[in-house]
């Protein structure tokens, strides 16, 4: 069997609501001379035409000819071969095609994907739920996501404030989680997500006056750019579980952040770090050092079958994020994976277990994303 074609496809999504764009999905499709064709998921935020190219331009030349089930073999040509490594772009689009060569082979084989990583530990992956319905208030979205089956949310720092200041976006996000808890009650698992915008000082003020509304973890409470602030957090605040971790790429990117126990909870993104297998590389590390992880996954449905698959073959596996994102999500699948009380239910289907209408792709073209703006009271831009 060989590689005869590797193409991208962009899909734009509009917000919450179906207001502004959220987010642009890129797929990527393998074909081979068997009529085999596989899919995976590249999205990434912004960046989305770089890795277009990446994939198109420079991948799939490397690759047209050779054999897709040689999986291993064709990621370290895409990860050793090009002089310069690293960085989302390369990545993600490393981490499309891989998910497509794993669906290719499991189809060629006839099995599901966790069956050729080693079979399942578990049946259903959990998942949680975002504020991404468009409702009036981070209350209703949460009452909402309960509602449906889910019993665990997370949710941001609310507004952000202008001119920035993270003392008073710190009132701001605990105003926010205390609306959010009294909404659910104590059954519901909540976590916040920082978005690494507070500074040090700020962070320990959140994350002692959250203590009493009991988070299942406090995500990127300060900046990413070093490990240093999370090892703070993570002394002063042994009880809580950190999470970060969805900004690293392969296993080399997070080796200094379990050495040095930054973080009780990694947050590989299978989009991003390198694929399936590299997200379950990654987690094989972490279980070394006792850390969970809980892939970060605000994406499309392809994203969602491949997270499942490698989820459940993973021991250290804690939660899964799954973006709704309706209706778009659910119209552009032939197939795809089931949700059942919040959690994705595995199946037998060969490969990944997802089929995409590429006609209902097609009529969503591309939309330009706004960037996230801060500025300070003196027109800087802060240490986000």
């Amino acid at each position: 069997m060989q590689i005869t074609a590797i193409r991208t496809h962009l899909m734009g999504i509009p917000g919450p609501g179906g207001f502004a764009p959220a987010r642009n999905w890129i797929f990527v499709e393998v074909e081979t001379d068997a009529g085999i064709t596989g899919v995976g998921e590249a999205t990434t935020e912004y960046h989305e035409h770089a890795v277009v190219a990446m994939v198109e331009k420079h991948f799939a030349p490397l690759l047209v000819g050779q054999d897709p089930r040689r999986i291993t073999h064709l990621w370290q040509q895409m990860q050793r071969l090009f002089w310069w490594r690293g960085g989302v772009v390369a990545s993600s689009a490393v981490s499309g095609i891989e998910q497509a060569l794993w669906d290719i082979t499991g189809k060629a084989l006839g099995q599901p994907v966790h069956q050729l990583l080693g079979g399942a530990v578990r049946q259903r992956i959990r998942l949680y739920a975002r504020h991404d319905l468009g409702l009036a208030s981070f209350g209703e979205e949460a009452q909402a996501a309960m509602q449906e089956g889910f019993d665990s949310f997370k949710f941001g720092p609310g507004q952000h404030v202008h001119p920035y200041d993270d003392e008073v976006q710190v009132d701001v996000a605990l105003a926010t989680a205390g609306e959010i808890r009294n909404a659910v009650g104590p059954e519901c698992d909540l976590m916040i997500d920082c978005g690494g915008i507070f500074s040090l000082q700020a962070a320990h003020r959140l994350v002692r006056q959250l203590d009493d509304l009991q988070m299942f973890f406090v995500e990127e409470p300060v900046n990413m750019d070093c490990p240093e602030g999370l090892i703070e957090m993570r002394r002063a605040f042994p009880h809580i579980r950190i999470a970060a971790g969805e900004r690293l790429m392969t296993r080399w990117g997070f080796r200094e952040w379990l050495e040095r126990q930054a973080v009780n909870v990694i947050q590989a993104d299978l989009c991003h770090c390198g694929g399936i297998a590299e997200l379950l590389r990654i987690a094989t590390c972490a279980e070394v050092y006792d850390v969970r992880v809980a892939p970060h996954n605000p994406y499309g449905p392809v994203a969602l079958a491949a997270n499942a698959q490698a989820c459940a073959c993973m021991p250290n596996f804690l939660i899964l994020e799954h973006c709704r994102h309706r209706p778009w999500f659910n119209e552009v699948q032939k197939f795809g994976p089931q949700i059942d009380d919040g959690k994705v239910i595995l199946n037998d289907r060969p490969g990944l277990g997802i089929e995409l209408d590429w006609n209902y792709v097609a009529k969503h073209p591309y939309q330009h994303l706004s960037i996230r703006s801060f500025a300070d009271s003196e027109g800087a831009v802060p240490l986000v």
